[in-house]
């Protein structure tokens, strides 16, 4: 038997798993699903929310951004991380049992995947995505391909990932998903979002 966590934001798959306390746990056997609940992950620190997965005997996680601490802490406990996801979790579900998750529509902006290069939202290319227990491969981890310049020879950023994006993105909000033009010179983390009051975060869009 099988059981998976969905990590989930009303209807859809939460777009970051760092903020998510709620998950929708399916339970599979031969291929057919034979229980699903709807889960609270209790606790604010990492390794709780890793705990709380441990103690509900998830095996694999779906989810949408994930930060590379918590990708690890996750998979160092044995549990098989799926990420940048996104989607309605009912075709989510059943993209995963029937092995097509992999197929653009549910693929994260931004995410970049094998054979071509996307700016991403949490600090470079994951672990290629995962279906039914295979694992691909991926770029632009530690010594992988990524650029580590821009124009004129200076560095993209002084740190990875959202803090590197420059002029011009988004700022989106953790929780819910709002998605707002960044304003230059204004740190996304300033900002609230309009609909919920969550501090937001940088996403960077665009083909690389």
């Amino acid at each position: 038997m099988t059981k998976a966590a969905f990590a989930v934001w009303e209807s859809r798959i939460a777009p970051v798993f760092d903020v998510v306390r709620r998950i929708h746990l399916v339970e599979v056997e031969a291929g057919k699903i034979i229980r699903e609940s709807e889960e609270t992950i209790e606790g604010v620190l990492p390794v709780q929310k890793v705990i709380g997965l441990r103690e509900l005997g998830v095996d694999t996680l779906i989810c949408g951004s994930i930060s590379r601490f918590f990708h690890e802490m996750v998979t160092a406990s044995g549990i098989q991380v799926v990420s940048f996801i996104t989607g309605e979790l009912c075709e989510v579900v059943q993209a995963w049992l029937s092995g097509t998750l992999g197929a653009d529509v549910f693929i994260m902006p931004g995410y970049c995947r094998r054979g071509r290069r996307h700016p991403v939202a949490m600090g470079g290319c994951k672990e290629g995505i995962t279906m039914n227990g295979k694992r691909g491969g991926g770029m632009g981890q530690r010594g992988g391909g990524g650029r580590g310049q821009g124009r004129g020879g200076q560095t993209a950023g002084r740190r990875g990932g959202m803090l590197a994006a420059g002029a011009g993105g988004f700022c989106v909000c953790p929780q819910c998903g709002k998605r707002e033009p960044h304003q230059q010179g204004v740190p996304c983390f300033e900002r609230k979002c309009p609909d919920c009051g969550t501090n937001m975060i940088r996403e960077r869009t665009g083909n690389a």
